[in-house]
This record gives C-alpha cells, sequence and structure tokens, in this order.
C-alpha cells in the first residue's frame, strides 16, 4: 500500500500537460498493442497453413533486407517532414495493407509471406514512433515508476485485443479479423497528435537536430560512438534471437498438435490472452518492484539468469506444455521487464539518438535478429536432424551466458551523466 501511494502522490506531482501528456500516451500504446495482438495469431496461422512453421526461417531472412530500406527511408524522412507526417504515411500505409491483406490473402499463396515481414515491421515502427516521443519528454525520475505502467497500458491493450482472435477466428474467419486494424488506427492518429501537442517541443527538436544524421552510416556511426548505445544493440539482439527460437519451437508444437488453421489462430489468441495477464502483473507490479529492490543493472541480469532456467525446463520435459510455458515466460519478460529496463537506458541519450539510432536498433536490428536466429534453425536442421529442435535451447543457454557477461562488463554506464553517455 504504501507504494500504491507514493505512485499516485507521483501521479498528482505533475503538471496538467504532463498528465495530459502521460493520457495519450498510455492510448497510443493501448491501441498500437491491441491492434498487434489481433493481427499476430492471423498472420502466424495463415503462414503456417500456406507454407508450415519449418519455413519461418526463410521469411525471417528475406525480411531482413525490407527492414533495413523502411529504417532508411524513416530516417531519411524524418528531419525533412516531422514526427506527425510521417506517423500519417506510416498509418495511411497499415490501414491500406491490411485491407488489402483482408480482401486477397486467401486467395494468394505470396500474400502470407508478404504479409507476415509486413506485420513485423510495421508495429516496430509505430511503437518506435511512440516511445521515441516518450523518452524524449518524459523525466528519469518520472520514468521508474511510470514506464512500467505505460506498459503495462500497453498489455491491457493486447488483453484487450486477443479476445478477438481467441473467440471470434473460427466464426468469422481469420481473415475478415485484418479489418479490425481501420478503426483502431484511425483513432490512433488523432490521440497521436494529442500526444505531440503536450510533448516538449519534440517536433521542433526532431527538425532541428536530426540532419546531421539522416543517412544509415551516420545512424551507425551514432550507435558505435556510444558505449552504452552499442550495448542495448547486443541485449536488444540476444533477447530477440533466444526469443524467435523459443518462438520457432513452440510453432513447431502447435502445428503438430492443432493443424486446422481457424482453431490454431483461436488457441493462439487465448495463450497470447494469457500472456498478457502475465504481461500486465510483470509491468504494473514486478517491474517496479524489480527496479527499487535490485536496481537497474542488476535486473537487466536477472533477465537471462530466469529465462536460463526456464530453457533448462524445456530440456528436462519436452513436451507442448512446456514449450507453451517457455514461450509465454519469454514473451512476457520481452514486452515487460526488459522492455521496460531496457527503454530506460535511453532516456540521457541525445535526440537524434533517442530518434534515429533508436530506430536501427529497435526496428531493423530486432528484425536481423530473426535472421540470425534462422540460421542457427537452418544449422540445428542440417546438422542435427533428429535433435534439431533441442539444439536450439544449447544455443539460447549459450547466448544467456554471453548476455550475462555483457551486463557486467557495462556496470558504468548505469550510473553516468547523460554528457559521459554520450560522448562514451
Amino acid at each position: 500500500m504504501p507504494k500504491v501511494k507514493q505512485f499516485w502522490q507521483q501521479i498528482q506531482a505533475l503538471s496538467r500537460k504532463e498528465k495530459l501528456f502521460l493520457l495519450f500516451s498510455m492510448f497510443c500504446s493501448f491501441l498500437i498493442s491491441a491492434d498487434y495482438a489481433i493481427i499476430r495469431p492471423v498472420s502466424n496461422s495463415l503462414f503456417i497453413h500456406t507454407y508450415g512453421a519449418d519455413f519461418f526461417p526463410y521469411v525471417w531472412l528475406v525480411s531482413l533486407p525490407f527492414n533495413l530500406a523502411v529504417v532508411s527511408l524513416y530516417n531519411y524522412l524524418l528531419p525533412k517532414i516531422g514526427c506527425f507526417k510521417i506517423f500519417i504515411i506510416s498509418t495511411a500505409a497499415v490501414i491500406i495493407g491490411n485491407v488489402f491483406c483482408g480482401m486477397y490473402i486467401s486467395e494468394s499463396t505470396s500474400l502470407p509471406f508478404a504479409f507476415y515481414i509486413w506485420k513485423d515491421v510495421y508495429v516496430l515502427l509505430m511503437f518506435q514512433q511512440l516511445w521515441s516521443v516518450i523518452h524524449s519528454t518524459m523525466k528519469m525520475e518520472n520514468a521508474k515508476y511510470l514506464y512500467g505502467f505505460l506498459f503495462g497500458i500497453g498489455a491491457l491493450g493486447a488483453f484487450t485485443g486477443s479476445f478477438i482472435p481467441g473467440f471470434c477466428a473460427v466464426q468469422m474467419g481469420s481473415e475478415s479479423l485484418l479489418y479490425f486494424t481501420v478503426p483502431i488506427y484511425l483513432i490512433l492518429v488523432g490521440v497521436y497528435f494529442g500526444l505531440l501537442r503536450h510533448s516538449n517541443h519534440v517536433e521542433k527538436s526532431v527538425s532541428e537536430k536530426t540532419k546531421q544524421s539522416a543517412s544509415l552510416p551516420q545512424g551507425c556511426k551514432l550507435i558505435f560512438s556510444s558505449r552504452l548505445l552499442t550495448a542495448i544493440l547486443f541485449i536488444t539482439a540476444f533477447m530477440q534471437i533466444t526469443a524467435t527460437l523459443t518462438d520457432f519451437q513452440f510453432q513447431h508444437f502447435l502445428e503438430n498438435a492443432y493443424p486446422d488453421k481457424d482453431l490454431r489462430t483461436a488457441l493462439f489468441g487465448r495463450i497470447a490472452c494469457l500472456g498478457n495477464i502475465l504481461t500486465m502483473f510483470f509491468q504494473f507490479v514486478g517491474t517496479y518492484l524489480l527496479i527499487h529492490f535490485f536496481g537497474l543493472q542488476k535486473s537487466h541480469l536477472l533477465v537471462p539468469i530466469f529465462l536460463g532456467i526456464n530453457a533448462i525446463s524445456f530440456l528436462a520435459f519436452p513436451v507442448i506444455g512446456v514449450v507453451a510455458y517457455s514461450y509465454l515466460m519469454i514473451k512476457c519478460f520481452d514486452f515487460s521487464v526488459f522492455s521496460v529496463i531496457k527503454e530506460m537506458l535511453y532516456i540521457p541519450l541525445r535526440i537524434e539518438e533517442k530518434f534515429q539510432a533508436k530506430a536501427l536498433i529497435d526496428v531493423f536490428i530486432t528484425r536481423a535478429s530473426k535472421a540470425i536466429a534462422s540460421f542457427f534453425i537452418l544449422f540445428s536442421q542440417t546438422f542435427f536432424v533428429t535433435y534439431s529442435i533441442f539444439s536450439l535451447t544449447w544455443i539460447n543457454l549459450s547466448l544467456f551466458c554471453i548476455w550475462c557477461f555483457l551486463i557486467a562488463s557495462i556496470k558504468s554506464s548505469y550510473q553516468q551523466t547523460p554528457e559521459k553517455v554520450s560522448s562514451n
């Protein structure tokens, strides 16, 4: 109870503008997450229906150049047209793309492949545009209270959205669920406009301070000239590689257990619903307690340790229930504890690092990590044919160990001032 009281005191201490900014941030997070919770089960189910789960590594590899092109275009346009116009363009592309796929995806063998790539890129791009504005407005002293809360609202949106595929896929058909994007994203445009109005002149700052960092090489230079950004890049890659390998293991078991497309969409939606409940708990309660009792660096260290223990449980009991548990835990940690403590690392950085370097890490590196995971999967299928699914867990455990050493090696970066962080 004292912690709840302290949280509300923190909210009450905010100015009216800060409260409105927080409110619009919550709505944006809710809407983007709700849409993704609807689209993701549909995309996964249609992909498996058309190609099979063993084809996932190939789509992850093919998605890499598309991700790079989207990030390059985003970084190029951002200083020229500003945050809101690029958000409008992104929203229009999402609506048109999803409606088109809703109409024709069942008649095509190539659209499920293209749509899988598209949904992975656009959701990361939308979150990137939201969180870059949040980082540029919110203060560090407020972040430890409010970041977990903001992610929790996002999980609430995902929980709400997951009911639609979970209980409507069989009656409506998987393809029809794609039309839900239209009302969600039309509302999102108005909410994002309100978010920018109550930010700290982010639109103007972006235009002034990102002009010198618009190209892809300059964005890479921003990352590798900062020790903290480099560390963020690697821990982001490790999380996404291990999450992708676990996802592949789960999809493999799911395809064998539930061959029907719509039943698989419904089951995936219900599993996602349970995952969102756990994610909300971690975001509203668990993350704050973790940071409060262990601090930022130790919280980062606990993530690979906990996930490593879960990976060992799959080796001991390789059944669909344990695989589903491992999948839920890594996804819950990815969208809750890990995301919150990772986003907090961006706060002291310069605005060009928060927008353009962050776009490279959170959009391109996140999907590039899936391509790297694809090489691991294809390697294991080639050289460990009978035990390929289990060999992926050993790869995960190796990455978790490297992850722990990386966190231990950058201890000083967690206490640095903004000036020191930028100059390292």
